[in-house]
């Protein structure tokens, strides 16, 4: 690997590598005694097909980047040359494919090992954790920009209903029966510093964010700071943390703060060490035990307007001196981020409706946007955005579709150089947003309610069915 592309890059190609991608390789197939020898397979040649694991590895990125996320645009894109860096030496891979269809390709999606896009996903994190700062150091208590800093926050994908996927991921329900879509409970852990995903799990819409959250806990380096919103202000999550070696800075609701202030209410800008003991509604998490946990517990009264005041509980693990009042408040003001950062996994991604019929492939769709997502937040990196002190502020749409290009030049055996490199940089950094005038006016959160020609369509599409039949009858 050149050293002179950006590490980036270096860690990109990495994933593609030969010696990375051999470890998730099947083994020979061994011929069978009674088969004639032009029958069997020879040694090391099982998996040369077209899609092997390189160019399926390649095209899962590819599909989530382009604009067009259909599985005819990747067979496009292969057939005019688009991977013939991926292939075997001595001959372009586009000359192989002599079928438009996609059938090849869709195989393959389901053969690709679910590990591998994992280990992906965290490969890009340990190369990341090391250029944006916060790397895992076991020997020693690092200090407070050394640290890793995750925004905790979860969501739900929609996924099409079938009955694999409705006994995995059960479809929500209401006064009006079930829905027509699936929905995939996930969890994820964004980079302060870059907004690239850290961590990642997803589960059932029975599971909460908190149990989620738990898991990710569990795979996390030690020494790592989450950062939550009122849904995470609680004892199970900070105990959790705790016993992971980790910390917490979460913010809680008036009803809870009152409770760890036991009737001795503090002013704005006042903090106070409690013994946050746990209810016997509280849940246990694995690994932990039944007791309190210390912490400092912060208040503050800010001003949002004119006649507007906003009540701000939060509670710490971390202590006083190396992380003041003033600190704390300003890493608590970056957790929006996170719903800024579901907002383009979900609309510049399109990851908010999965089109798969298997739990499998949502589960490899979900990793998979995530990675791609990642790589781009990380180019957004290097072209000089930097999240936690507001420096130059990039737009994500138009870093994906530089990104995208220079991609497609790469798969069409273009050797990256320095100059190839910089243009890359150079040009993401180009795209800021634009600096508003004025701030804009706060909008409700209420749905619009569509006129159509048409009832809005409630309940199964059985249902539906036999109350038709019933009105015709």
């Amino acid at each position: 690997m050149s050293p002179r592309l950006p590490r980036v890059l270096q860690v990109f190609a990495l994933l593609f590598s030969p010696q990375w991608l051999r470890r998730w390789q099947p083994p020979c197939r061994s011929p069978s005694p009674d088969a004639p020898p032009e029958k069997a397979s020879p040694p090391g040649r099982f998996y040369e097909r077209i899609f092997s694991l390189r160019v399926t590895l390649w095209y899962l990125i590819f599909q989530r980047l382009n604009f067009d996320h259909t599985l005819a645009a990747v067979v496009v894109d292969l057939r005019s040359g688009g991977a013939n860096r991926l292939g075997r030496a001595g001959g372009k891979l586009s000359e192989r494919v002599l079928s438009p269809s996609t059938s090849a390709y869709s195989q393959a999606r389901q053969r690709l090992p679910l590990a591998l896009l994992t280990m992906a996903l965290a490969h890009l994190r340990q190369g990341l954790l090391q250029w944006v700062g916060g790397a895992p150091a076991p020997r020693k208590k690092p200090g407070p920009d050394q640290r890793s800093r995750q925004l905790l926050d979860g969501s739900t994908l929609a996924v099409l209903r079938t009955p694999e996927l409705a006994a995995a991921y059960p479809p929500a329900r209401n006064q009006r029966g079930a829905s027509d879509w699936c929905l995939m409970r996930i969890v994820v852990g964004f980079c302060a510093r870059s907004g690239a995903v850290l961590s990642a799990v997803e589960g059932a819409v029975e599971q909460s964010e908190q149990t989620l959250a738990w898991a990710l806990m569990d795979t996390a380096a030690a020494f790592t700071i989450w950062i939550g919103d009122r849904n995470f202000g609680i004892w199970s999550i900070v105990a959790k943390a705790v016993s992971c070696g980790q910390d917490v800075l979460v913010r809680l609701t008036g009803e809870r703060a009152a409770k760890l202030c036991q009737g001795r209410p503090l002013r704005s800008g006042e903090e106070r060490w409690v013994q946050w003991r746990p209810s016997c509604r509280d849940k246990l998490p694995p690994g932990t035990e039944r007791k309190w946990v210390g912490g400092r517990l912060l208040y503050l009264r800010l001003r949002l307007g004119p006649k507007t005041w906003i009540d701000l509980w939060l509670f710490t693990t971390l202590d006083a001196q190396d992380y003041p009042l003033d600190l704390l408040v300003k890493w608590y003001g970056q957790r929006w981020q996170a719903e800024l950062h579901f907002r383009s996994v979900k609309t510049q991604m399109s990851m908010a409706e999965l089109n798969v019929g298997t739990p499998a492939m949502a589960r490899k769709e979900f990793y998979t946007g995530l990675l791609a997502y990642s790589l781009v937040r990380a180019v957004m990196w290097q072209a000089g955005e930097r999240l936690e002190a507001k420096i130059k502020t990039l737009s994500f749409s138009q870093a994906r579709r530089v990104l995208l290009e220079r991609l497609r030049q790469w798969g069409r055996a273009a050797r990256p150089n320095t100059a190839w490199s910089r243009a890359l940089l150079a040009e993401v950094a180009q795209h800021t947003l634009p600096q508003r005038s004025k701030n804009r006016p706060g909008e409700i959160r209420r749905v619009r309610r569509r006129r159509l020609k048409f009832p809005p369509f409630r309940g199964s599409r059985a249902a539906a069915r036999a109350r038709d039949l019933t009105l015709k009858s």
